[in-house]
C-alpha cells in the first residue's frame, strides 16, 4: 500500500476509535462521576452565594456600628424603625402604619426575595446520558464503533516477498 493510503487508513482508524472509545467512556462515568462533579460544583456556589450575602450583612452592621459610635443621637432616630418604638416629639401627630394588608404584602414580597430559585446543576445532555436506556445504548454503540474499527481499519494485510 502507497503511503496516502496508509495515512487514510491511519487517520480513519483513529477518528473511529476516538469516537468509540469516548462514547463508552462517557457512558460509564455519566453517573458516578459527572453527576456527583456537577452536583458538588452546584453546592460550592450556593456555598459562596452565602458567605458573600454574610460579608456583606457583616460590612452592613460594622458600618451602623460605627454611624452609631460617631453620632450618639442617631439611636433615637432609629429606635422608631428598629424596635417599633413610637417617636418622642411634642407637638407632633405621626402616623402609624398597622394595616394587616401592608404586612402580609410586605411579608409576601420578603419571602420571595429570600427564597432561591431552584436551578437544576445537572445540564440538559447529561440527563439525557444518565437515562438508562441512552447510558446502555450509547456504551454499546461505542463498543460496537470501537470493534467494526479494528475489523475494517486494523493492520493492513502486507504481502511480504
Amino acid at each position: 500500500m502507497d503511503k496516502l493510503a496508509l495515512t487514510t487508513r491511519f487517520l480513519m482508524f483513529t477518528g473511529f476509535f476516538l469516537a468509540g472509545a469516548c462514547a463508552v467512556v462517557l457512558a460509564i462515568l455519566a453517573k458516578p462521576e459527572l453527576y456527583d462533579y456537577y452536583h458538588n460544583r452546584a453546592t460550592l456556589d450556593q456555598l459562596g452565594a452565602q458567605n458573600e450575602r454574610i460579608k456583606e450583612l457583616t460590612d452592613q452592621y460594622a458600618a451602623r456600628i460605627q454611624l452609631i459610635e460617631d453620632e450618639p443621637g442617631i439611636l433615637k432616630r432609629f429606635s422608631t424603625s428598629t424596635f417599633g418604638q413610637k417617636p418622642q416629639a411634642p407637638d407632633t401627630v405621626f402616623p402609624e402604619a398597622g394595616s394587616q394588608k401592608l404586612k402580609a404584602e410586605t411579608e409576601k414580597i420578603l419571602k420571595a426575595e429570600t427564597q432561591p430559585k431552584p436551578v437544576d446543576p445537572i445540564p440538559a445532555w447529561l440527563t439525557r446520558v444518565i437515562d438508562p436506556t441512552n447510558r446502555t445504548a450509547l456504551f454499546l454503540a461505542g463498543a460496537a464503533l470501537v470493534f467494526i474499527t479494528f475489523i475494517f481499519f486494523g493492520s493492513p494485510h502486507i504481502k511480504t516477498p
